[in-house]
């Protein structure tokens, strides 16, 4: 699913000292949507919270291991044909890297979210 999300990109990470964004769009075909939900297709959020950790991944320059998922808000429904603006913010904390992610369609505020990866065990 990693390399199907990565080639969804519409463009190359733009990087700034612990940040990222990066444009996707995702096909009606792409695997994502295959059951969820017939006729009316949307990206589930385990798979919108994967593209912001590939993201985070870019903007650390490495894989990481996920830790948990804080302060979800999934606020509108990304659809086949969207694009999705990502932006991620990575601070180390307390031994662990908080990465803010928001996702924007159109400029409205998608899903906001923070990812935390465990700094000292990375993949």
């Amino acid at each position: 699913m990693r390399e199907a999300i990565k080639a969804a990109a519409l463009s190359l990470a733009h990087m700034a000292e612990g940040a990222g964004t990066q444009r996707f769009r995702f096909d009606e075909d792409f695997l994502g949507f295959a059951g969820h939900f017939p006729g009316y297709p949307i990206l589930p959020a385990v798979l919108q919270t994967l593209m912001a950790q590939l993201l985070a991944e870019q903007v650390v320059g490495m894989p990481l291991q996920f830790l948990a998922l804080e302060r979800a808000k999934f606020t509108h429904q990304l659809r086949p044909g969207d694009r999705i603006d990502v932006n991620v913010s990575c601070l180390e904390k307390e031994g662990q890297l908080h990465c803010t992610c928001k996702l924007l369609v159109e400029n409205r505020r998608a899903a906001s979210f923070t990812l935390l990866f465990d700094k000292g065990s990375r993949l």
